[in-house]
């Protein structure tokens, strides 16, 4: 059995008090994305499947203000899941690209496209990422 990672990217704009379910990693047309693959490398650097040597992003829980999608899909197998967190889009990238420093398919300058599908540069938006593992 293997652990897979869940993830619901949100955003709010400037001037909004929510955040909003924009994508997630369980409910896309034809699989899970590259971002959601099974890379046991990445999740230690979310503090899950052993120890990392490199930096870590610790599990910081599901934040109190979670939209209502990422909400929803946690708490549709809440025993199940475990290690949630959440974390900037550029975190996250940063996370992916430094254990995947060789990607073919992840450009460093385009991560978060390549990633997610969209340009974090938006000064207007903020993303981030909510996730949790099962086993």
């Amino acid at each position: 059995m293997g652990c897979d990672i869940h993830i619901v990217m949100e955003c709010k704009w400037d001037g909004d008090s929510s955040w909003t379910g924009a994508w997630s990693s369980d409910c896309m047309a034809g699989g899970r994305p590259l971002a959601a693959s099974r890379d046991y490398g990445l999740f230690s650097r979310f503090g899950v499947r052993g120890p990392s040597d490199k930096p870590t992003i610790y599990p910081r829980n599901i934040p109190r203000d979670v939209s209502d999608l990422a909400w929803k899909l946690y708490m549709d197998a809440p025993t199940d899941y475990h290690s949630a967190s959440h974390c900037s889009l550029e975190e996250f990238c940063s996370a992916y690209l430094g254990e995947n420093p060789e990607s073919k398919t992840v450009r460093k300058e385009f991560a978060a496209y390549d990633l997610f599908g969209v340009f974090s540069g938006d000064d207007r938006r903020q993303y981030r990422l909510v996730f949790w593992f099962d086993n």
